[in-house]
């Protein structure tokens, strides 16, 4: 029997949850001040749990905390962008080899249902959870490398890759193309051929780059 669901959040937890989701979904705007008072007094929050999940939320460059002056929405800036996924290229054909080996029956399948998930929400016009099932399915291909370091580094680039994902995705009302490939991708996981994996993984980062600049070109 899962005991995950039977262990209650912190409140520094719960409110690093919610912050994430409303930052990720861009209902907090980049470059947007928060209001530490404005969130303590609406979530019923200490000021120490609330720095403690600003912290965290800054290590995951998803916050700027700026001494003297506040705690900031971290921009989005295609610069950044550029940089994670000129990081995310140099190490995700690696990772695709080592989830590809170690990948378990229960993770082959949950790529699938996460496949067929996010083809619902996409027909439906609900990005903020096409959104939050990439995130996802890439989240279960870094488990599976049983790296937890590679494991750790996949998800922070992913989780700033998201925002920008999630501002494409939303402005051309498509994500049809980055579904496509995630499909593609669990048949290859499947079949264990590392070679085709690691290559398709590959075109997959420089396929979800050269979309994002065409979508931020188009928005001009």
């Amino acid at each position: 029997m899962a005991k995950f669901n039977q262990i209650p959040l912190r409140e520094s937890d719960r409110i690093e949850v919610e912050l994430r989701r409303l930052i990720l979904t861009l209902e907090l705007e980049p470059g947007l001040a928060i209001s530490e008072a404005s969130l303590m007094k609406q979530y019923n929050l200490g000021r120490t749990p609330l720095r403690e999940a600003f912290q965290r939320l800054a290590e995951q460059s998803l916050l700027q905390i700026i001494p003297h002056h506040g705690v900031v929405v971290t921009p989005l800036n295609v610069f950044e962008f550029v940089e994670v996924m000129d990081a995310m290229s140099m190490v995700i054909g690696s990772a695709a080899v080592l989830a590809c080996k170690h990948m378990t029956q229960t993770q082959l399948d949950k790529l699938d249902e996460l496949v067929k998930e996010g083809t619902s929400a996409s027909a439906a016009g609900d990005f903020v959870r096409v959104a939050e099932l990439d995130y996802e399915f890439h989240r279960e291909l870094a488990d599976a490398t049983g790296n937890r370091y590679l494991r750790d580094y996949l998800l922070h680039l992913h989780r700033i890759a998201t925002r920008f994902n999630f501002a494409a995705w939303k402005r051309d009302r498509n994500s049809t193309p980055s579904l496509e490939e995630h499909r593609q991708l669990a048949a290859l996981f499947r079949q264990r051929d590392v070679d085709q994996v690691k290559t398709a993984m590959r075109e997959h980062i420089e396929n979800a780059r050269t979309r994002l600049m065409g979508s931020l070109s188009n928005s001009d």
